[in-house]
């Protein structure tokens, strides 16, 4: 049965058509890209046209890449922690009621299904994807994902396809254009194909064709796919997915609102550009000075070809005078260049969390120096871990539930009443900001309360909860109210008593026994 979006049947629309029509918006972000990639990771965004013959071009500094690849897989380790869930599962009240098990079978049932789900993702290969995924995202902004229902997930860089979004984000339009060589397609859809169109080239493997793949959001909120070949629809390939089953998933990197994601290097890529310049000065520089020209005096009883001729340790008659070496008076400059080098080499290590760039330049750094400025850095990237915790991580998790229903490890009625929660990346960051206000708070308490005297001058219940309220701690069942102290004084106080009157009462008895 054909949908239609805007009262358009989807059975007569041209994937070709779509990704022609929407390929010019791309452009910008392409060129973005791809001057980004040049002074990072060429081979990410290779100039059009690009083949496994293309030599690309070699930076002046390695800067760029190590912090590319630094931060590619910091990210996808605090995401996807390895052996680790970075999700969890569970039951609302009234579905855990309806299921008649305790709380703690419960739990232990959504812990192995958990494992399984993070299994299943190792086994598909899913973490090296992951951080060639994010490795694309930092440069180019934008990144496909596509999880089958068996196999290894795929990844699609900016330029093999086009989206549109809506202002919400929601995709509406996206179309993958994928080359593929006639001989790796199957008989069924090869003869699908138009005879007439099928050149000796194609055939050969000479040629490649084009298979553009279709997912089209429909009225009814559902996404329709479809894949065709030299404008030829194949039978077959058309599918019907509900939003959170789709298994073709747009990624962002920063998302600005706009139908293609923003780099995390174009918002700096100018420190980087600047990097390169100098660090090609400094070569060029550090090459000239390595020549050693030699001047003659005119008339001199040297000859040039002797000089040039001359091993190391010959002896040669003449005055020392009347030869020299040129050397190039740009010291100063060169340490001005130099030095400013450095600065944009600490910059920029800053920004892709460099562990060089967290150390201090002193004899002593102590490890409580480089985990703070770590969790600094690491909380400046709180909002793209948002960004991919909606994006990328919940979509997986449900996707790959998706898989252990279809391999019957999972009930499909259990799945749609499971509730999702991510656990690491801003989650796991707000948590560790948590800890750390309640460390305060207690280190804090702990020195007022060690002084005896301070209930002399303030009010010490007072200035707790103004304490906690100023490091916004919610204070129920954490602080010990008045009525509590007074009761676990109480409690102590008689218990004090018996213990004294205790050895009393052993004498009494014992006087008792003798008489």
């Amino acid at each position: 049965m054909s949908k239609s979006i805007y009262g358009i049947d989807t059975s007569k629309m041209s994937a070709q058509t779509i990704y022609k029509s929407l390929e010019t918006k791309r452009g910008p972000y392409m060129d973005r890209a791809r001057e980004a990639s040049e002074i990072t990771i060429p081979q990410l965004y290779p100039p059009e046209g690009s083949d496994e013959n293309t030599a690309y071009p070699t930076p002046y500094q390695s800067l760029g890449a190590k912090g590319v690849n630094n931060l590619a897989n910091k990210i996808v380790l605090s995401l996807f922690p390895p052996t680790t869930a970075f999700f969890k599962l569970g039951l609302s009240p009234a579905d855990l009621a309806a299921t008649g098990k305790a709380q703690g079978e419960v739990q232990q049932a959504m812990y192995i299904l958990e494992t399984s789900i993070v299994n299943e993702m190792e086994v598909s290969s899913l973490r090296p994807k992951l951080v060639h995924l994010i490795k694309q995202l930092i440069v180019g902004g934008s990144s496909v994902i596509y999880v089958p229902e068996l196999g290894s997930p795929e990844i699609f860089k900016l330029d093999e396809f086009v989206v549109k979004r809506d202002k919400k984000g929601n995709v509406l339009r996206l179309v993958i254009k994928q080359s593929v060589a006639f001989t790796s397609l199957s008989a069924s859809i090869a003869k699908q194909l138009p005879r007439n169109e099928i050149t000796d080239e194609i055939r050969d493997g000479k040629k490649m064709l084009d298979l553009y793949t279709a997912i089209v959001k429909s009225d009814d909120d559902t996404y329709t796919v479809w894949q065709e070949i030299l404008g030829k629809r194949i039978d077959g390939s058309e599918g019907t997915y509900k939003t959170e089953d789709l298994p073709y998933r747009f990624i962002p990197f920063v998302d600005s609102g706009e139908d293609f994601g923003r780099s995390y290097i174009e918002d700096f890529i100018g420190d980087i550009q600047s990097y390169e310049g100098l660090r090609q000065a400094i070569l060029e520089g550090a090459a000239e000075s390595a020549r050693i020209l030699y001047v003659l005096r005119p008339n001199s009883t040297l000859s040039a070809k002797r000089v040039q001729a001359a091993k190391s340790g010959d002896v040669l008659v003449g005055n020392p005078e009347d030869i020299s070496t040129i050397q190039s008076d740009k010291r100063m400059d060169m340490s001005v260049t130099q030095k400013e080098a450095e600065n944009l080499k600490q910059d920029i290590a800053l920004l892709f969390l460099l562990d060089s760039a967290v150390r201090r330049d002193a004899e002593r750094v102590t490890a409580a120096e480089i985990r703070q400025v770590s969790q600094e850095l690491e909380v400046a990237l709180g909002g793209i871990y948002s960004t991919l915790s909606n994006a990328l991580q919940g979509p997986l998790v449900k996707l790959y539930m998706n898989r252990l229903v279809k391999q019957k490890k999972i009930n499909p009625v259990l799945k749609d009443s499971l509730k999702l929660e991510i656990t690491t990346g801003s989650a796991a960051l707000g948590r560790g900001t948590d800890f750390n206000v309640l460390n305060t708070f207690v280190n804090t308490l702990g020195m007022i309360l060690q002084n005896p005297a301070a209930g002399n001058y303030v009010n010490v219940s007072e200035l707790i909860k103004r304490m906690a309220y100023s490091l916004d701690i919610n204070t129920a069942s954490l602080i010990v109210s008045e009525e509590e102290r007074q009761a676990m004084q109480q409690q102590a106080q008689q218990q004090q008593l018996m213990e004294q009157a205790a050895p009393e009462l052993v004498k009494g008895a014992m006087n008792q026994q003798s008489e």
